[in-house]
C-alpha cells in the first residue's frame, strides 16, 4: 500500500513516515501542496496524508484538484488540522476528504484510520476490477448476438419471401394449406422483425450506430412512418388523430428517427383496446420539437416503470391483439434519440393510457 505523507513540518512529516515504513507501508513525501499534487498524479497513492495549511497550495486546494484530475483510480484522503470548526470539516468532506485527524497526530488513531482506508482502496479495486470483467462479457454477448441474428437473417427471409409467393398463389392450396401457409408467413415476419431489433442492439451498444443526418421534414417523415402503421390500427379498428403543427427543416437520420417513431406508434397500437382511439401530436417550443403518442391502454405499472427502457424486459401488461414483442423496442428508440441529442420522456397513469415524447434539438 503506498502512502503520501504531505507536511511542510519535517519533523512531524519524518515522525509519521518512519511509524508507516516500520508497519510495513510503503512512503512517498511532500513538503508544499504543488509537490503532493504531482507526486499523487505521477505516482500509484493509494492513501494520502495531508496537512490543511501547506505553502503553493493548501490542503483543501490540492484534495479538490486531485478528486477533478485524478481518474486512474481511488485515492483515500486523511486530512491532518488543528481546525474543529463544523463549518471547517464540512469545507473538507465537499472537496473529497474521506477522514480528519486534529493534530498533533496521535499515531496509533493514524493507522486504524489508515486500515480503514486501506479496506475502502481494496474494495475499490474489486469494484474496478468486476466493472472490467462485465464490460468485457458485455461486448462478448454483443458480439454473440450479432454473429447469430446476423447469420439468422437470410434464412428467415427467404422463408418470409417464399411464403408469401406462395400465398399469392392461394387457389392452388386447400383450406389447410392456406392457413399454415399464413402461420408460415407471420412467424417467419415476426422472427425477422425480432432478429433486426436483436442487429440493432447488438450494433448500438458496440458503438457502431452510424447516423447520418440530414435537413429534412419531420412533419413528412411521420406522415410517413403513420401511413405504413395504419393497417395494424384498422386490423384493430383503432382511429389514429394527429395534430401536428408545421416544423422548419432540422437535420436528422431519416430511417434511424423513422425507426424511434414507429415504435412508438406501434407500441401504442399495440396495448390500445380494440375500438379505441391514438392520438399523435408534433409541436415546436423554442429550440426544442416534441412528438408525442398517446393512448388509451392500460397505463404502466408503478413498480414496472423503471424497467421501461432497459433491454429484454417484458412488462405484465399484454398487447391486446396477440402481438409480439421483443423487449427491445423502447431501448432501441431511447438510445436513437440520445444519438441525435435529444430524449424521450413519458407520463403514464394505470388504468388511463400513457404518453411517450420524443424531444429533440432544432439546431
Amino acid at each position: 500500500m503506498n502512502i503520501l505523507i504531505a507536511d511542510d513540518d519535517a519533523a512531524c512529516r519524518k515522525m509519521i513516515s518512519h511509524y508507516l515504513k516500520k508497519k510495513g507501508y510503503n512512503i512517498f513525501e511532500a513538503s508544499n501542496g504543488i509537490e503532493t499534487f504531482t507526486t499523487i498524479i505521477d505516482h500509484p497513492i493509494n492513501i494520502a496524508v495531508i496537512d490543511w495549511v501547506l505553502p503553493g497550495m493548501d490542503g483543501i486546494d490540492v484534495c479538490r484538484k486531485i478528486r477533478e484530475k485524478h481518474k486512474t483510480g481511488y485515492v483515500f484522503i486523511i486530512m491532518l488540522t488543528a481546525k474543529e470548526e463544523k463549518k471547517d470539516l464540512i469545507e473538507g468532506f465537499e472537496a473529497g476528504v474521506d477522514e480528519y485527524i486534529m493534530k498533533p497526530v496521535n499515531l496509533q488513531e493514524l493507522i486504524a484510520r489508515i486500515k480503514v482506508g486501506t479496506r475502502i482502496v481494496r474494495l475499490e479495486r474489486k469494484l474496478i476490477e468486476k466493472q472490467r470483467e462485465l464490460t468485457g462479457n458485455n461486448e462478448m454477448k454483443n458480439k454473440f448476438i450479432g454473429i447469430v441474428a446476423h447469420d439468422l437473417r437470410n434464412p428467415v427471409i427467404s422463408i418470409r419471401g417464399f411464403s408469401e409467393l406462395l400465398l399469392k398463389d392461394s387457389n392452388t392450396f386447400n383450406e389447410e394449406q392456406n392457413e399454415f401457409l399464413n402461420i408460415i408467413y407471420s412467424t417467419s415476419r415476426n422472427m425477422l422483425a425480432m432478429i433486426n431489433d436483436l442487429l440493432d442492439i447488438s450494433r448500438i451498444e458496440s458503438g457502431n450506430m452510424q447516423l447520418s443526418p440530414k435537413k429534412g421534414s419531420l412533419n413528412k417523415l411521420i406522415l410517413e412512418r403513420i401511413q405504413l402503421i395504419k393497417l395494424q390500427a384498422d386490423k384493430k379498428h383503432i382511429s389514429i388523430h394527429k395534430e401536428l403543427s408545421l416544423i422548419p427543416e432540422i437535420a436528422f437520420d431519416a430511417h434511424r428517427l423513422g425507426q424511434a417513431i414507429d415504435n412508438l406508434i406501434s407500441n401504442a397500437i399495440k396495448f390500445a383496446p380494440m375500438g379505441s382511439s391514438v392520438y399523435l401530436s408534433l409541436m415546436q417550443d423554442d429550440n426544442i420539437v416534441k412528438f408525442s403518442v398517446t393512448d388509451e391502454g392500460p397505463g404502466i405499472p408503478r413498480e414496472e416503470q423503471h424497467l421501461l427502457f432497459s433491454e429484454f424486459h417484458r412488462l405484465s401488461i399484454r398487447p391486446t391483439g396477440g402481438e409480439t414483442s421483443t423487449g427491445l423496442g423502447l431501448a432501441i428508440a431511447k438510445k436513437i434519440i440520445e444519438a441525435h441529442n435529444g430524449r424521450i420522456k413519458f407520463e403514464t397513469q394505470e388504468g388511463l393510457g400513457s404518453t411517450f415524447s420524443l424531444i429533440l434539438p432544432i439546431a
